[in-house]
């Protein structure tokens, strides 16, 4: 095989799992809309993350004691909590609002993780790039119209989402010099299980018998996606696949008029293709920035 050949056959397998990815998450969605008639949104997501990490501790153990070796494990529980409220808020935001608004403006985690990198991290963005982040934040307020309608608890929920994912992600850059991946991933679903199960008990009703396996098909979904999104990460850089995570909005609002007779209105299409463009712009700027290929000096830092 020719080294071309193989840089597209490996680009076709990183946009697979990059789709696979999307159409996971998209089809557990609707799974938790479907239990949450019956238990309420906070104790689904325990019981998916219980089954999640039971799901990818096989694969883990696989690499024997060294696993589990970290010198950072307080950083590790960190990320556990702000990812378990990201997963908590996101859930519960799914039950009280259109598939296809939530996924819209779950769309902005990559832009405010640029944000917390700016004020967090030191790191320095030029006019163009605050354009982009200006875009984005407009493309928000397209879809949720503040002054036009009532700013909804699901609404609130699924900035929480974002709020707290950016957070993970940046804690995530700072393990990834020191900490394996599969420590990394580890440590977060077993971290996030005390995490969801406190507030998990405040609601709690037993699951029926049936109930069971569609919260292990939660658990399982979700650890399937995450290991769809590490295989395309492996095999491509994340500035070209950001476009293909975008397709979250189409199966965001295909299931969502599929299952839930839902229609997703025009602001939501222009917001979402808003925060899109943005996200995407500044994508690609960084892996320009980060590989040396603008013909702008780095000082520059647009």
């Amino acid at each position: 095989m020719t080294r071309r050949a193989h840089m597209a056959g490996a680009g076709f397998l990183a946009v697979f799992y990059a789709a696979l990815f999307s159409a996971l998450l998209a089809i557990m969605w609707v799974i938790v809309r479907q239990v949450a008639e019956r238990i309420h949104a906070i104790e689904i997501t325990f019981f998916g993350v219980l089954f999640g990490f039971i799901v990818f501790l096989p694969s883990a153990l696989r690499y024997g004691p060294q696993v589990f070796h970290s010198r950072r494990v307080g950083i590790h529980f960190v990320r556990g909590v702000c990812n378990g409220i990201a997963i908590l808020a996101w859930f519960w935001a799914l039950t009280l609002m259109p598939l296809a608004d939530a996924t819209a403006l779950n769309l902005l985690a990559p832009l405010m993780v640029t944000v917390g990198a700016i004020f967090f991290l030191g790191e320095s963005v030029g006019p163009r790039r605050w354009f982009a982040l200006g875009l984005g934040a407009l493309g928000a307020m397209v879809i949720i119209r503040p002054g036009f309608q009532e700013i909804s608890l699901g609404v609130w929920l699924a900035l929480a989402t974002v709020v707290f994912s950016a957070f993970q992600r940046l804690i995530a850059k700072s393990l990834a010099g020191t900490e394996a991946n599969v420590t990394s991933v580890l440590y977060l679903m077993a971290f996030m299980v005390p995490v969801s199960l406190a507030p998990a008990a405040l609601v709690w009703v037993w699951p029926r018998p049936a109930d069971y396996l569609w919260l292990f098909v939660i658990g399982g979904l979700l650890s399937g996606a995450h290991f769809a999104l590490m295989k395309s990460l492996q095999l491509a850089d994340v500035s070209a696949l950001e476009p293909v995570s975008f397709t979250r909005l189409l199966w965001g609002a295909l299931f969502g008029y599929l299952f839930f007779a839902e229609v997703p209105d025009t602001s939501v299409w222009v917001g979402g293709i808003m925060i899109i463009s943005a996200t995407t712009y500044v994508a690609r700027r960084e892996a320009a920035l980060r590989s040396g290929r603008s013909v702008l000096p780095e000082s520059a830092n647009l």
